[in-house]
Formats: C-alpha cells, structure tokens, sequence
C-alpha cells in the first residue's frame, strides 16, 4: 500500500446528520446506495486488505465511527465535527425505518422469530448469517423475489462489505446498509456499554471485558498498531 496515493479520510463522511439524510433520500427515490462505516478496526483492514480497500473506496460511501476515526480526522483532514458512532447512526434510521414502515431484509445474526416480534420494524426476509447465507445463489434468489430493495447486513467487516458488493453485483437497484454488531444490539441479544461510555474514547474497554476471547487482538493489538500507522501516514504525506 502506497501511503501517498491511498487516504481513506478524503472521502470519510463527517456529518453526522447528512448521513441519515443521504441514505433516506436515495432510499426514497430507489436509487443504488452501498452505505458502511469506517472505525479503528476497519482502518487496520483497510490498510493491509486490498480487495476491502478497493470495494471501500470505489464502490461505498463510508462514514466515521468512534473516537478514534474522529482523532485522526482531525489529524488529516482538519475538520470540525464532533465523534459520533456507528450505533447512533443506525438507531437513526431504524427509528425511520419504523414509522415509514419501509419493508427490510436483513442478513447477519442467528436470530429467532421472537426476538423480531418485539420490534415494529417491517422485515419481509430474513437471511440467517451462518447457515443461510452459505448458499449464495439461493439468497439472491430470495433477495430478487422480495418486493423490498433496502437490505441491512450485520456479519461484520470485511465480509459483510464484500457480500454487499457481490449483492449489489447481481441485483442492481438495491440499497444496502452495512450496520456489523448493531443488529445484536438492536435485538438485545448483546448488551451494549452504557451510554457515559459513548464516543469517550473507552467503549472499546466495555466491549473487551465483556467479550474478551473475541476482541482482545482487536483492541490490544489493534489499537497501538492503528495509532502507529495514523502517524506512519502522516509523516509520509508530509515527506
């Protein structure tokens, strides 16, 4: 990866806002959205992933989430905003999703019927993301009878921004919203770090004491190396 040419925070969304905005309107007027967000972990995949980087920059709008996203934006690009998350934006529009009654397919989790039953969101699909979605061909299939063309994928980066991609590939006109572990939390089949921990800096430490074989390498890997190579970056640029 040549530092000089690649720079994921030119085309980073920062409005926190006009995120919401954007993937309404186009979900209104039914044209083509490939929407994801891009925190600490995902810049660590981006740097070392070319196939993530590639469909990330080219084919996604892509908007910040977290602290850290937040911290080194003010360190490239020099502008004002505040932190937000991922979660946030996603409350957001599941909210909207809600009273517009917007029809949804969602792909990602191992969730039972119950757990749908105690929200109001319209879901016409649902797309198990262990075993349903080991058969791609038969998911398409479903995807392109269904009469709805929003679809919210949680499963995780890269794979759910690949499978996105390959998504929107085969069945063109779709809006699709990558949204990783909200889906658990949206649920509550995973408790989420309480508010005062929200875009501080330290939401990462709750999610690490409370799901540490999974997110240990994550965190205490991921974050040193995300912090040395924001400034490998930096230092690079300004060579």
């Amino acid at each position: 990866m040549n530092e000089k040419q690649n720079n994921p925070f030119k085309n980073l969304l920062v409005n926190k806002l006009g995120i919401k905005d954007l993937a309404l309107t186009l979900i209104e007027s039914r044209k083509e959205l490939l929407l994801t967000y891009f925190n600490q972990h995902c810049f660590n995949l981006w740097y070392r992933n070319n196939n993530y980087r590639d469909i990330l920059e080219n084919e996604f709008k892509y908007y910040l989430d977290g602290f850290g996203i937040w911290l080194a934006v003010k360190l490239f690009k020099k502008t004002k905003t505040k932190p937000f998350n991922a979660s946030e934006i996603n409350d957001e529009l599941f909210i909207e999703f809600t009273q517009r009654q917007i029809p949804l397919i969602i792909i990602g989790g191992n969730f039972t019927q119950a757990v749908f039953s105690n929200k109001e969101l319209n879901i016409e699909l649902y797309i198990n993301g262990y075993e349903d979605i080991r058969d791609f061909e038969n998911v398409l299939m479903k995807i392109s009878k269904s009469k709805s063309k929003v679809i919210i994928i949680g499963m995780g980066v890269p794979l759910q921004e690949e499978l996105a991609f390959h998504i929107s590939q085969m069945t063109p006109g779709l809006q699709i919203i990558c949204v990783g572990n909200f889906l658990e939390f949206y649920f509550g089949t995973i408790k989420r770090a309480p508010i005062i921990f929200h875009n501080s800096g330290f939401e990462w430490l709750f999610r690490l004491l409370t799901e540490p074989k999974k997110l240990w390498r994550r965190y205490l890997l991921g974050i040193p190396i995300f912090i040395f190579r924001l400034f490998k970056m930096k230092l690079t640029k300004q060579s």
